[in-house]
């Protein structure tokens, strides 16, 4: 199989880029800060959950100085980033180095390309549910929690329980929008955050998830990519 990379959308065998080495599959590093107690023996650990980013680096070749103008334009900045060996999936990702063209042969240049990667990638495939009673949904891909956008659509006071976590939604006219990662409630432009009350908002997690609610509601949809670590 040729290996490449897709960087916002361009394939790099369509910048005329070959690989000449992939990075390994990486599972990111648990951010965990070491405390030392003094005339305590060991140390103590504080784990806050989080991750920190991978440092991926490709080895590249081009063949036709030509693309080397139009890859320095490409490659900058950050975007969504896959991978040949994971296709299934994204990282949102920034360019980091300098990237040096070495002249090791008539036309033929090397390079090397040094990607900061989100450490949580994401299902390419956006997946959909529609759901108009109680119900327990399965999530059989995931190894990380999601943070799904769901689309409540009802009229009045209404209580959304997910995994035993509830949130109340007050007023409600016709439908109530929640971007459960960026912790934000609307309707269409409309802002809405006035209309939730809940400690955190909801959050699917691989395996069994049980959601139900209370009040006028017909139809919930939730829309959510696959998260992994």
């Amino acid at each position: 199989m040729i290996s490449y990379f897709i960087f916002n959308d361009i394939n790099s065998i369509d910048r005329g880029i070959i690989i000449n080495k992939m990075p390994p599959i990486s599972k990111p590093q648990r951010r965990i800060e070491k405390i030392t107690i003094p005339g305590k023996n060991g140390v103590l650990y504080q784990d806050d959950k989080s991750y920190e980013p991978i440092i991926a680096q490709i080895a590249c070749t081009i063949i036709e100085k030509k693309f080397i103008n139009v890859i320095k334009q490409w490659l900058n900045g950050e975007g969504k980033f896959i991978l040949s060996t994971m296709p299934d999936r994204y990282y949102n990702a920034r360019i980091i180095n300098q990237i040096d063209y070495t002249d090791i042969a008539r036309k033929i240049y090397e390079f090397p390309l040094q990607i900061e990667l989100q450490p949580i990638s994401y299902g390419v495939k956006e997946k959909e549910l529609n759901i108009k009673k109680e119900s327990q949904i399965i999530i059989t891909d995931s190894t990380y929690l999601i943070k799904p956008y769901i689309k409540i659509e009802g009229k009045g006071d209404i209580t959304l329980t997910v995994n035993n976590k509830s949130v109340i939604l007050k007023n409600i006219t016709d439908y109530i929008e929640l971007d459960c990662e960026l912790e934000e409630a609307y309707k269409d432009i409309e802002n809405c955050n006035n209309k939730i009350n809940c400690i955190e908002f909801p959050t699917l997690m691989p395996g069994k998830n049980d959601i139900s609610f209370l009040g006028n509601v017909s139809n919930i949809q939730i829309k959510y990519r696959e998260a992994y670590i």
